[in-house]
Protein backbone atom coordinates (compact mmCIF):
# COMPACT_ATOMS: atom_id res chain seq x y z
CA UNK A 1 0.00 0.00 0.00
CA UNK A 2 1.53 3.21 -1.25
CA UNK A 3 1.33 6.20 1.40
CA UNK A 4 1.02 4.36 4.56
CA UNK A 5 1.77 6.19 7.45
CA UNK A 6 4.50 5.05 9.67
CA UNK A 7 6.67 6.62 12.54
CA UNK A 8 10.43 7.58 12.13
CA UNK A 9 10.96 4.90 14.58
CA UNK A 10 9.66 2.23 12.17
CA UNK A 11 11.41 3.60 9.68
CA UNK A 12 15.02 3.52 11.46
CA UNK A 13 15.18 7.01 12.81
CA UNK A 14 14.51 8.94 15.75
CA UNK A 15 11.21 11.63 15.36
CA UNK A 16 14.21 13.96 17.14
CA UNK A 17 16.06 14.21 13.94
CA UNK A 18 12.92 14.50 12.10
CA UNK A 19 11.91 17.56 14.26
CA UNK A 20 15.58 18.92 13.85
CA UNK A 21 14.92 18.40 10.04
CA UNK A 22 11.94 20.83 9.68
CA UNK A 23 13.19 23.25 12.48
CA UNK A 24 16.22 23.83 10.36
CA UNK A 25 14.03 23.90 7.11
CA UNK A 26 12.35 26.83 8.74
CA UNK A 27 15.20 28.85 9.62
CA UNK A 28 17.12 31.35 7.94
CA UNK A 29 14.63 32.92 5.81
CA UNK A 30 13.97 29.48 3.42
CA UNK A 31 10.48 29.96 2.50
CA UNK A 32 9.02 25.62 2.22
CA UNK A 33 5.66 25.05 1.06
CA UNK A 34 5.48 21.07 1.79
CA UNK A 35 7.92 18.20 2.77
CA UNK A 36 7.58 14.29 2.43
CA UNK A 37 10.05 11.39 3.66
CA UNK A 38 9.49 8.02 2.64
CA UNK A 39 11.09 4.72 3.61
CA UNK A 40 10.13 2.11 0.64
CA UNK A 41 6.12 3.01 0.29
CA UNK A 42 5.55 4.79 3.68
CA UNK A 43 5.43 8.28 4.43
CA UNK A 44 7.78 8.71 7.97
CA UNK A 45 7.00 12.28 7.95
CA UNK A 46 4.93 14.94 6.06
CA UNK A 47 4.87 18.63 6.70
CA UNK A 48 2.87 21.64 4.58
CA UNK A 49 3.39 25.27 5.59
CA UNK A 50 -0.48 26.69 5.91
CA UNK A 51 -2.66 27.27 3.34
CA UNK A 52 -0.80 24.24 1.67
CA UNK A 53 -1.91 20.49 2.19
CA UNK A 54 -1.46 17.58 0.77
CA UNK A 55 -3.80 17.58 -1.81
CA UNK A 56 -2.31 21.00 -2.70
CA UNK A 57 -1.08 21.02 -6.68
CA UNK A 58 2.16 22.96 -6.81
CA UNK A 59 4.26 23.72 -9.92
CA UNK A 60 7.13 21.56 -10.11
CA UNK A 61 9.27 23.42 -12.55
CA UNK A 62 12.52 21.79 -13.91
CA UNK A 63 11.42 18.65 -12.38
CA UNK A 64 9.04 18.04 -15.68
CA UNK A 65 12.39 17.23 -17.33
CA UNK A 66 12.61 14.11 -15.94
CA UNK A 67 9.42 13.05 -16.61
CA UNK A 68 10.23 13.78 -20.91
CA UNK A 69 13.54 12.10 -19.91
CA UNK A 70 11.41 9.19 -19.00
CA UNK A 71 9.02 9.51 -21.66
CA UNK A 72 11.41 8.90 -24.38
CA UNK A 73 12.80 5.85 -22.41
CA UNK A 74 9.03 4.51 -23.35
CA UNK A 75 9.33 5.47 -27.10
CA UNK A 76 12.63 3.92 -27.23
CA UNK A 77 11.05 0.51 -25.92
CA UNK A 78 8.27 1.07 -28.79
CA UNK A 79 10.88 1.17 -31.70
CA UNK A 80 9.90 4.99 -32.51
CA UNK A 81 13.48 6.02 -32.00
CA UNK A 82 17.05 5.32 -31.38
CA UNK A 83 18.92 7.77 -29.36
CA UNK A 84 21.10 8.24 -31.63
CA UNK A 85 18.52 9.51 -34.08
CA UNK A 86 19.15 13.27 -35.37
CA UNK A 87 16.71 15.37 -33.79
CA UNK A 88 16.41 17.75 -37.28
CA UNK A 89 15.44 14.14 -39.39
CA UNK A 90 12.29 14.20 -36.74
CA UNK A 91 11.40 17.63 -37.34
CA UNK A 92 12.21 18.22 -41.00
CA UNK A 93 8.96 20.67 -41.06
CA UNK A 94 10.15 22.54 -38.63
CA UNK A 95 13.66 23.91 -40.25
CA UNK A 96 13.55 27.09 -42.48
CA UNK A 97 16.69 26.24 -44.42
CA UNK A 98 20.80 25.72 -43.66
CA UNK A 99 21.06 25.38 -39.81
CA UNK A 100 23.41 26.83 -37.39
CA UNK A 101 26.73 24.83 -37.33
CA UNK A 102 26.45 21.72 -34.96
CA UNK A 103 22.57 21.53 -35.25
CA UNK A 104 22.63 19.61 -37.91
CA UNK A 105 24.39 16.63 -35.92
CA UNK A 106 22.66 17.09 -32.59
CA UNK A 107 21.23 13.63 -30.93
CA UNK A 108 18.35 12.39 -28.71
CA UNK A 109 20.95 11.41 -26.40
CA UNK A 110 22.60 14.60 -26.90
CA UNK A 111 19.73 16.24 -25.57
CA UNK A 112 18.85 14.01 -22.78
CA UNK A 113 22.30 14.25 -21.29
CA UNK A 114 21.79 18.33 -21.70
CA UNK A 115 25.17 18.16 -23.77
CA UNK A 116 23.91 20.40 -26.82
CA UNK A 117 25.03 22.99 -28.93
CA UNK A 118 24.85 25.57 -26.92
CA UNK A 119 23.24 29.35 -28.44
CA UNK A 120 19.60 29.05 -26.94
CA UNK A 121 17.91 31.83 -27.68
CA UNK A 122 15.48 33.47 -24.29
CA UNK A 123 12.00 32.00 -25.81
CA UNK A 124 9.96 34.36 -23.34
CA UNK A 125 11.10 37.20 -25.00
CA UNK A 126 11.82 36.19 -28.55
CA UNK A 127 8.41 35.92 -30.04
CA UNK A 128 8.29 32.45 -31.50
CA UNK A 129 5.53 30.51 -30.19
CA UNK A 130 7.00 27.62 -31.91
CA UNK A 131 9.84 26.33 -29.40
CA UNK A 132 10.79 23.44 -31.17
CA UNK A 133 10.99 25.86 -34.40
CA UNK A 134 12.95 28.34 -32.62
CA UNK A 135 15.22 26.16 -31.18
CA UNK A 136 16.23 24.30 -34.85
CA UNK A 137 17.00 27.54 -36.40
CA UNK A 138 18.39 29.33 -34.01
CA UNK A 139 20.62 27.23 -31.46
CA UNK A 140 23.22 25.03 -32.25
CA UNK A 141 26.66 27.00 -32.83
CA UNK A 142 28.70 27.19 -29.79
CA UNK A 143 30.31 23.24 -29.80
CA UNK A 144 29.33 20.06 -31.42
CA UNK A 145 26.86 17.78 -29.40
CA UNK A 146 28.21 15.07 -27.36
CA UNK A 147 31.25 17.19 -26.21
CA UNK A 148 30.68 18.68 -22.96
CA UNK A 149 27.24 19.40 -20.53
CA UNK A 150 26.01 22.93 -20.77
CA UNK A 151 22.29 23.16 -19.07
CA UNK A 152 19.70 23.50 -21.74
CA UNK A 153 15.75 23.91 -20.81
CA UNK A 154 14.51 24.32 -24.17
CA UNK A 155 16.28 21.15 -25.52
CA UNK A 156 14.25 19.62 -22.99
CA UNK A 157 11.08 21.31 -24.45
CA UNK A 158 11.87 20.42 -28.13
CA UNK A 159 12.31 16.25 -26.28
CA UNK A 160 8.84 17.01 -25.15
CA UNK A 161 7.58 17.72 -28.46
CA UNK A 162 9.45 14.77 -29.84
CA UNK A 163 7.47 12.65 -27.26
CA UNK A 164 3.67 14.01 -28.53
CA UNK A 165 4.36 13.97 -31.97
CA UNK A 166 5.81 10.21 -31.93
CA UNK A 167 3.01 9.34 -29.21
CA UNK A 168 0.28 11.02 -31.19
CA UNK A 169 -0.74 11.80 -27.18
CA UNK A 170 0.08 15.20 -25.51
CA UNK A 171 2.93 14.44 -22.87
CA UNK A 172 0.54 14.01 -19.58
CA UNK A 173 -1.62 11.50 -21.43
CA UNK A 174 0.58 9.28 -22.38
CA UNK A 175 2.48 9.15 -19.53
CA UNK A 176 -0.55 8.94 -17.32
CA UNK A 177 -1.89 5.66 -20.04
CA UNK A 178 1.66 4.33 -19.54
CA UNK A 179 2.58 5.22 -15.90
CA UNK A 180 0.48 7.33 -13.76
CA UNK A 181 -2.51 5.31 -13.77
CA UNK A 182 -0.79 2.19 -12.58
CA UNK A 183 0.71 4.09 -9.73
CA UNK A 184 -2.91 5.43 -8.59
CA UNK A 185 -1.54 9.06 -8.71
CA UNK A 186 -1.25 12.18 -10.77
CA UNK A 187 -5.23 12.66 -10.33
CA UNK A 188 -5.39 16.06 -10.15
CA UNK A 189 -2.22 16.77 -12.28
CA UNK A 190 -1.68 18.57 -14.90
CA UNK A 191 1.02 19.97 -17.43
CA UNK A 192 0.20 23.64 -18.98
CA UNK A 193 1.04 24.74 -22.59
CA UNK A 194 3.40 26.77 -24.53
CA UNK A 195 2.48 29.46 -26.55
CA UNK A 196 1.33 26.99 -29.67
CA UNK A 197 -0.22 24.08 -27.63
CA UNK A 198 3.03 21.64 -27.14
CA UNK A 199 3.01 21.02 -23.60
CA UNK A 200 5.41 23.06 -21.41
CA UNK A 201 7.52 19.79 -20.79
CA UNK A 202 10.75 21.50 -19.70
CA UNK A 203 8.82 23.39 -16.71
CA UNK A 204 5.03 22.97 -16.06
CA UNK A 205 4.36 19.88 -14.27
CA UNK A 206 1.83 20.77 -11.61
CA UNK A 207 0.73 18.28 -9.16
CA UNK A 208 1.04 17.59 -5.46
CA UNK A 209 4.10 16.24 -3.29
CA UNK A 210 2.48 12.99 -3.42
CA UNK A 211 2.32 12.84 -7.39
CA UNK A 212 6.19 13.52 -6.87
CA UNK A 213 6.80 10.86 -4.14
CA UNK A 214 5.00 7.95 -6.42
CA UNK A 215 7.36 8.66 -9.50
CA UNK A 216 10.14 8.98 -7.68
CA UNK A 217 8.94 5.53 -5.94
CA UNK A 218 8.54 4.05 -9.20
CA UNK A 219 12.29 5.15 -10.75
CA UNK A 220 13.64 3.37 -7.03
CA UNK A 221 11.72 0.12 -8.17
CA UNK A 222 13.44 0.61 -12.10
CA UNK A 223 10.56 -0.05 -13.75
CA UNK A 224 8.19 -2.06 -11.79
CA UNK A 225 4.90 -1.39 -9.69
CA UNK A 226 2.95 -4.17 -7.61
CA UNK A 227 4.48 -6.91 -9.13
CA UNK A 228 3.91 -5.36 -12.92
CA UNK A 229 7.03 -4.00 -15.18
CA UNK A 230 5.68 -0.88 -17.04
CA UNK A 231 8.68 -0.03 -18.63
CA UNK A 232 12.59 -1.20 -19.40
CA UNK A 233 14.96 -1.26 -15.66
CA UNK A 234 18.49 -1.30 -18.14
CA UNK A 235 16.82 2.04 -19.19
CA UNK A 236 16.05 3.36 -15.91
CA UNK A 237 19.28 2.51 -14.52
CA UNK A 238 21.24 4.14 -16.95
CA UNK A 239 19.43 7.26 -16.62
CA UNK A 240 19.82 7.43 -13.25
CA UNK A 241 23.35 7.51 -13.42
CA UNK A 242 26.14 9.70 -14.22
CA UNK A 243 25.88 9.41 -17.72
CA UNK A 244 28.54 12.72 -18.05
CA UNK A 245 30.07 15.21 -15.88
CA UNK A 246 28.13 18.12 -15.22
CA UNK A 247 30.75 20.99 -14.01
CA UNK A 248 29.92 23.90 -15.59
CA UNK A 249 31.89 27.16 -13.86
CA UNK A 250 31.33 25.78 -10.15
CA UNK A 251 33.97 23.73 -8.98
CA UNK A 252 32.61 23.65 -5.41
CA UNK A 253 29.02 22.87 -5.81
CA UNK A 254 29.37 18.91 -4.38
CA UNK A 255 25.50 18.50 -4.53
CA UNK A 256 24.95 19.52 -7.88
CA UNK A 257 28.22 18.51 -9.64
CA UNK A 258 28.20 14.34 -9.00
CA UNK A 259 26.91 14.29 -12.71
CA UNK A 260 24.05 13.95 -15.06
CA UNK A 261 21.52 11.56 -16.61
CA UNK A 262 18.62 11.58 -18.84
CA UNK A 263 17.06 14.31 -17.57
CA UNK A 264 18.23 13.20 -14.19
CA UNK A 265 20.71 14.67 -11.75
CA UNK A 266 23.00 12.66 -9.21
CA UNK A 267 23.28 13.60 -5.62
CA UNK A 268 25.95 12.51 -2.72
CA UNK A 269 25.93 8.73 -1.78
CA UNK A 270 24.63 7.07 -4.94
CA UNK A 271 21.16 9.41 -5.24
CA UNK A 272 19.70 10.88 -8.18
CA UNK A 273 17.31 13.76 -7.82
CA UNK A 274 14.54 15.31 -9.96
CA UNK A 275 15.21 19.52 -9.53
CA UNK A 276 12.99 22.15 -10.34
CA UNK A 277 13.29 26.00 -9.94
CA UNK A 278 12.51 27.62 -6.48
CA UNK A 279 13.97 24.47 -4.81
CA UNK A 280 11.40 22.07 -6.11
CA UNK A 281 13.32 18.87 -5.33
CA UNK A 282 12.85 15.16 -5.42
CA UNK A 283 15.82 12.95 -4.03
CA UNK A 284 16.00 9.32 -4.23
CA UNK A 285 18.57 7.04 -2.33
CA UNK A 286 17.92 3.68 -3.50
CA UNK A 287 21.07 2.32 -0.79
CA UNK A 288 18.43 3.78 1.76
CA UNK A 289 15.40 3.14 0.41
CA UNK A 290 14.34 6.50 0.87
CA UNK A 291 12.34 8.81 -1.00
CA UNK A 292 12.68 12.82 -0.03
CA UNK A 293 9.98 15.18 -1.77
CA UNK A 294 10.07 19.38 -0.57
CA UNK A 295 8.25 22.10 -2.73
CA UNK A 296 9.22 26.05 -2.34
CA UNK A 297 9.47 28.98 -3.69
CA UNK A 298 13.00 30.40 -2.38
CA UNK A 299 13.54 32.23 -6.18
CA UNK A 300 16.35 34.95 -5.38
CA UNK A 301 17.91 32.78 -2.64
CA UNK A 302 20.97 31.59 -4.20
CA UNK A 303 21.89 29.34 -1.16
CA UNK A 304 18.58 27.68 -0.30
CA UNK A 305 19.30 24.75 -2.33
CA UNK A 306 22.39 23.89 -1.06
CA UNK A 307 20.74 24.74 2.96
CA UNK A 308 17.92 22.07 2.62
CA UNK A 309 20.31 19.28 1.01
CA UNK A 310 22.79 20.19 3.60
CA UNK A 311 20.25 19.68 6.34
CA UNK A 312 18.61 16.32 4.91
CA UNK A 313 22.02 14.88 4.61
CA UNK A 314 23.15 15.83 8.31
CA UNK A 315 19.56 14.90 10.08
CA UNK A 316 18.17 12.56 8.08
CA UNK A 317 20.54 11.03 5.32
CA UNK A 318 23.26 10.14 7.76
CA UNK A 319 20.99 9.27 10.95
CA UNK A 320 18.36 7.24 8.95
CA UNK A 321 19.35 3.01 9.87
CA UNK A 322 18.36 -0.30 8.19
CA UNK A 323 16.66 -1.43 11.50
CA UNK A 324 13.64 -0.37 13.09
CA UNK A 325 14.05 2.10 16.46
CA UNK A 326 12.26 1.17 19.71
CA UNK A 327 8.83 3.56 19.77
CA UNK A 328 9.33 7.26 21.27
CA UNK A 329 6.15 8.68 22.12
CA UNK A 330 7.39 11.71 23.64
CA UNK A 331 9.63 12.29 20.57
CA UNK A 332 7.22 11.38 18.37
CA UNK A 333 4.96 13.63 20.00
CA UNK A 334 6.81 16.58 19.24
CA UNK A 335 7.64 15.56 15.58
CA UNK A 336 3.71 15.98 15.01
CA UNK A 337 3.37 18.97 16.77
CA UNK A 338 5.67 21.44 14.80
CA UNK A 339 3.51 20.43 12.06
CA UNK A 340 1.02 22.09 13.33
CA UNK A 341 2.95 25.41 13.81
CA UNK A 342 4.35 25.71 10.25
CA UNK A 343 2.79 28.62 8.35
CA UNK A 344 3.91 30.36 5.04
CA UNK A 345 7.08 32.85 5.27
CA UNK A 346 5.97 36.60 5.93
CA UNK A 347 7.89 39.99 6.39
CA UNK A 348 9.82 39.83 9.46
CA UNK A 349 10.35 43.13 11.42
CA UNK A 350 8.20 45.29 13.38
CA UNK A 351 4.55 45.35 13.54
CA UNK A 352 3.86 49.02 14.59
CA UNK A 353 5.34 51.92 13.86
CA UNK A 354 3.88 55.65 15.30
CA UNK A 355 5.07 57.19 11.84
CA UNK A 356 2.01 54.65 10.67
CA UNK A 357 -0.57 57.02 11.83
CA UNK A 358 1.28 59.86 9.71
CA UNK A 359 1.35 57.90 6.88
CA UNK A 360 -1.98 56.50 6.79
CA UNK A 361 -3.87 58.00 3.59
CA UNK A 362 -1.22 60.49 2.49
CA UNK A 363 -1.03 60.45 -1.40
CA UNK A 364 2.59 60.42 -2.70
CA UNK A 365 3.20 61.33 -6.51
CA UNK A 366 6.07 59.43 -8.34
CA UNK A 367 8.86 60.71 -10.72
CA UNK A 368 9.13 58.37 -13.42
CA UNK A 369 9.55 54.82 -12.29
CA UNK A 370 9.69 52.47 -15.01
CA UNK A 371 7.35 50.73 -13.57
CA UNK A 372 4.10 52.62 -14.50
CA UNK A 373 3.39 53.26 -10.78
CA UNK A 374 2.09 56.99 -10.60
CA UNK A 375 1.40 57.19 -7.32
CA UNK A 376 -0.04 55.24 -4.09
CA UNK A 377 -0.77 55.57 -0.30
CA UNK A 378 -0.90 53.09 2.45
CA UNK A 379 -4.19 52.61 4.95
CA UNK A 380 -3.61 50.63 8.28
CA UNK A 381 -6.19 49.09 10.28
CA UNK A 382 -6.83 48.16 13.82
CA UNK A 383 -6.61 44.55 12.90
CA UNK A 384 -3.11 44.50 12.09
CA UNK A 385 -3.98 44.85 8.68
CA UNK A 386 -3.38 47.25 5.81
CA UNK A 387 -3.44 47.90 1.92
CA UNK A 388 -1.28 49.30 -0.77
CA UNK A 389 -3.05 51.30 -2.50
CA UNK A 390 -1.41 52.81 -6.41
CA UNK A 391 -2.20 53.63 -9.62
CA UNK A 392 -0.38 52.42 -12.55
CA UNK A 393 -1.03 51.94 -16.45
CA UNK A 394 -4.17 49.10 -15.74
CA UNK A 395 -5.65 51.91 -13.40
CA UNK A 396 -6.12 51.85 -9.58
CA UNK A 397 -4.58 49.25 -7.64
CA UNK A 398 -5.51 47.26 -3.84
CA UNK A 399 -3.32 44.91 -2.57
CA UNK A 400 -4.08 43.98 1.13
CA UNK A 401 -1.42 42.83 3.78
CA UNK A 402 -0.63 41.51 7.02
CA UNK A 403 2.12 43.40 8.96
CA UNK A 404 3.68 40.64 10.41
CA UNK A 405 0.88 38.06 8.74
CA UNK A 406 -0.19 37.37 5.89
CA UNK A 407 -3.19 38.47 4.05
CA UNK A 408 -4.04 35.86 0.97
CA UNK A 409 -5.75 37.21 -2.00
CA UNK A 410 -5.87 38.30 -5.19
CA UNK A 411 -2.24 39.84 -6.76
CA UNK A 412 -4.17 42.75 -8.56
CA UNK A 413 -2.18 42.96 -11.58
CA UNK A 414 -4.23 41.42 -15.20
CA UNK A 415 -3.05 40.20 -18.07
CA UNK A 416 -0.05 37.65 -16.56
CA UNK A 417 -0.23 34.04 -18.06
CA UNK A 418 -2.58 30.86 -17.25
CA UNK A 419 -2.97 27.67 -19.25
CA UNK A 420 -0.38 28.83 -21.62
CA UNK A 421 2.66 30.08 -21.30
CA UNK A 422 4.04 33.73 -22.66
CA UNK A 423 0.35 34.34 -23.66
CA UNK A 424 -1.86 37.26 -21.84
CA UNK A 425 -4.87 36.47 -20.23
CA UNK A 426 -7.97 39.13 -21.16
CA UNK A 427 -10.48 37.37 -19.01
CA UNK A 428 -9.73 39.18 -15.94
CA UNK A 429 -7.64 36.48 -14.34
CA UNK A 430 -5.24 37.33 -11.28
CA UNK A 431 -2.41 35.62 -9.67
CA UNK A 432 -3.52 33.99 -5.72
CA UNK A 433 -1.10 35.94 -3.47
CA UNK A 434 0.27 36.21 -0.25
CA UNK A 435 1.37 39.71 1.00
CA UNK A 436 2.94 40.84 4.52
CA UNK A 437 4.42 43.64 5.91
CA UNK A 438 7.23 45.38 8.63
CA UNK A 439 8.49 48.05 9.71
CA UNK A 440 12.14 47.99 9.32
CA UNK A 441 12.72 50.80 11.36
CA UNK A 442 9.72 53.97 12.48
CA UNK A 443 9.71 55.11 8.60
CA UNK A 444 10.87 52.21 6.49
CA UNK A 445 8.03 50.10 5.43
CA UNK A 446 9.02 46.66 4.00
CA UNK A 447 6.53 44.93 1.78
CA UNK A 448 6.24 41.09 0.30
CA UNK A 449 4.57 39.69 -2.27
CA UNK A 450 4.42 35.86 -2.54
CA UNK A 451 2.59 34.84 -5.82
CA UNK A 452 1.22 30.85 -5.08
CA UNK A 453 -0.75 30.34 -7.61
CA UNK A 454 0.47 27.94 -10.85
CA UNK A 455 3.31 30.10 -11.64
CA UNK A 456 5.42 31.00 -8.55
CA UNK A 457 6.92 34.10 -8.13
CA UNK A 458 7.70 37.11 -5.33
CA UNK A 459 8.29 40.80 -5.12
CA UNK A 460 9.98 42.54 -2.33
CA UNK A 461 9.44 46.33 -1.85
CA UNK A 462 11.10 48.94 0.34
CA UNK A 463 9.44 52.26 1.00
CA UNK A 464 11.54 54.53 3.33
CA UNK A 465 10.35 57.81 4.19
CA UNK A 466 11.70 61.64 5.13
CA UNK A 467 9.92 64.78 5.69
CA UNK A 468 7.63 65.19 2.37
CA UNK A 469 9.76 62.01 0.29
CA UNK A 470 9.48 58.95 0.29
CA UNK A 471 12.63 56.21 -1.88
CA UNK A 472 11.24 53.44 -3.19
CA UNK A 473 13.19 49.98 -4.11
CA UNK A 474 11.31 46.97 -5.65
CA UNK A 475 13.15 43.84 -6.71
CA UNK A 476 10.70 40.78 -8.04
CA UNK A 477 11.76 36.99 -8.79
CA UNK A 478 9.47 35.74 -11.01
CA UNK A 479 9.95 34.13 -14.91
CA UNK A 480 8.31 36.59 -17.04
CA UNK A 481 6.14 38.21 -14.56
CA UNK A 482 5.82 40.76 -12.08
CA UNK A 483 8.24 43.14 -14.46
CA UNK A 484 5.96 45.90 -13.90
CA UNK A 485 7.25 45.77 -10.39
CA UNK A 486 11.08 46.19 -10.43
CA UNK A 487 12.79 49.39 -10.06
CA UNK A 488 14.43 52.61 -7.62
CA UNK A 489 12.91 56.08 -7.60
CA UNK A 490 11.55 58.65 -5.62
CA UNK A 491 7.85 60.16 -5.08
CA UNK A 492 6.78 63.10 -3.35
CA UNK A 493 3.92 63.31 -0.84
CA UNK A 494 0.65 65.10 -2.79
CA UNK A 495 0.07 69.13 -1.22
Amino acid sequence: MLFNKITPEQAGISSRHVTRFIKTLDRWGLVNHGVVLMKGNDIFAEYYWDPYDKDTVHRMYSQTKSYVGVAIGLLLEDGKLTLDDRIVDHFPEKRDGELKRFMEDLTIRDMLTMSTSGENPYWFTYGDPDRTHLYINQAGGQQPGGMRYRYDSSGSQVLSSLVEKLSGQSLFDFLNERIFRHLGTFKTATILKAPNGDSWGDSALVCTPRDMASFARFLMNYGTWDGKRLMSEAYLREATSAIVDNHETDAFDEFYTQGYGYQIWRLPENAFAFNGMGCQLTACLPDKDLTFVITSDNQGYAASKALILSAFYECIVDNLGEASLPEDPEAYAEALAIGDTLKLAVMSGKTTSPYAKELDGKVYVCEHTGTGITKFHFTFNEDGTGEWHYTNAQGDKVLPFGLGKNVFGKFPQLGYSDEYGVTPTTNGFMYDCAASAAWGNEQKLLLRVQVIDRYLGNMFAIFSFKDDCASITMRKTAEAFLNEYQGDWLAYREK
